[in-house]
């Protein structure tokens, strides 16, 4: 798909989306923005991309956006990306969707849409408090995930509730996939010395977002007891599953990702900025050159740590079938890659698809070895997935 395509698809999104925001939406409690935390906090210091500055007619300026992306990506595997399209109004009413979705509809109507994560499957309602933690505490984190499948009959995929508000979370799919998604892998293509469409025509182009997943989600405060027990490490050091990750930045702090020199730093809040990080499948594809960064989220600063944490997630991933081996056409790549199943390879087998990858991460989610007999010093755990060995941190 060319880029004047994706173009064309993404400016009556944001059309749409102006629209409702003018009046005739389905009315639900606001989001209401909580205020910055006061709080020193060892920030990590991550570049900042403009993407409307792909479209400079000046090779300078389009080739010093390249480089800065290499670096990150090849450094921290983590930067912020402005120049989205997407307005503060636009992100407040998604995370007021977010905050409706988890609280608004009762248990009981959230169960038959239960994710079946035993399948590797996270559509639906991953529920709070299925997984336990350090101390036997049950987990604190409840999503709602939507793949395209999600919006083709939507009747029989979302709880009756949720119904009046399809068309504006699919609105807000749609423009992440086909406009954000699509320039940040342009982006990252350009990188690693490919044609600029390179990446993204390993990802799917049909239905709402391809083979990406929107997630709504929602952190619940815990008290000091279970705090205490697990450390207040509310999601343990972790890598994603995909391609890329986008977390739409918002005010409250919680984020923390591992440096290169071992230290946990957190991730600041940049208005109307994405916070965008490698994952798995994209580290497999590039052979380790862009590493898939491990990142945790813990208990936020005093000021903070009250109030319920709405984040808006959108996770792209390359076609289900595709094998996640080296892309050697990339020089960076061949110069400084390597194969990550190759002991698998050389076994006989083949590297895993990327469906394969992510149906057993997310069945082991919730279920990894942090027994303590098996932490190392720095809390690091190790178990083998599919012939690659996954580190976790606390």
């Amino acid at each position: 798909m060319s880029p004047t395509a994706v173009h064309e698809v993404s400016t009556p999104t944001i059309q749409s989306l102006k629209a409702q925001a003018q009046g005739g939406r389905f009315e639900i409690p606001p989001w209401t923005k909580p205020p910055l935390t006061k709080e020193k906090l060892p920030w990590a210091e991550l570049e900042t991309i403009d993407l409307n500055l792909l479209e400079s007619p000046d090779p300078a300026v389009r080739e010093k956006l390249i480089q800065a992306a290499k670096k990150a990506l090849t450094v921290d595997g983590f930067l912020f990306v402005t120049g989205t399209g997407v307005s503060n109004e636009t992100l407040e009413r998604n995370l007021a969707i977010a905050q409706y979705a988890i609280r608004g509809i009762p248990y009981e109507e959230k169960l038959p849409y239960a994710a079946k994560l035993e399948e590797g499957s996270y559509r639906g309602y991953k529920l709070r408090g299925i997984w336990k933690r350090d101390g036997g505490v049950a987990d604190n984190i409840e999503h709602y995930n939507l793949e395209s499948t999600s919006f083709e009959n939507p009747q029989d995929a979302h709880p009756s509730k949720l119904l009046p508000l399809i068309p504006e979370i699919e609105s807000f799919a749609r423009h992440t996939y086909f406009y954000v998604v699509y320039r940040i892998l342009k982006l990252v293509s350009l990188a690693l010395d490919l044609p600029e469409d390179y990446l993204w025509e390993l990802h799917e182009h049909t239905g709402t977002l391809g083979h990406a997943c929107q997630r709504f989600m929602g952190y619940f405060p815990r008290d000091e007891k279970d705090e205490d027990a697990t450390s207040g490490i509310w999601s343990k050091g972790h890598t994603d599953y995909n391609s890329i990750s986008l977390l739409y930045s918002q005010p409250i702090s919680a984020l923390q990702i591992l440096t290169p020199e071992n230290e946990w730093r957190w991730v600041k809040h940049v208005e109307g900025a994405v916070v965008v990080n490698t994952a798995d499948a994209l580290e497999f594809l590039t052979g380790g050159v862009f590493k898939a960064t491990r990142h945790r989220v813990i208990r936020p600063p005093p000021d903070q740590a009250d109030i319920i944490r709405y984040i808006l997630i959108h996770f792209a991933r390359v076609r289900r079938d595709l094998e996640l081996n080296p892309i050697w056409e990339s020089p960076l790549v061949k110069a400084h890659g390597k194969n990550a199943f190759q002991d698998r390879i050389d076994n006989g087998g083949k590297a895993p698809t990327q469906d394969e990858w992510l149906r057993e991460r997310i069945r082991r989610t919730g279920h990894e070895l942090y027994d303590d007999n098996k932490k190392s010093k720095n809390g690091r755990v190790e178990e083998e997935v599919l012939g690659r060995k996954v580190e976790y941190y606390v």
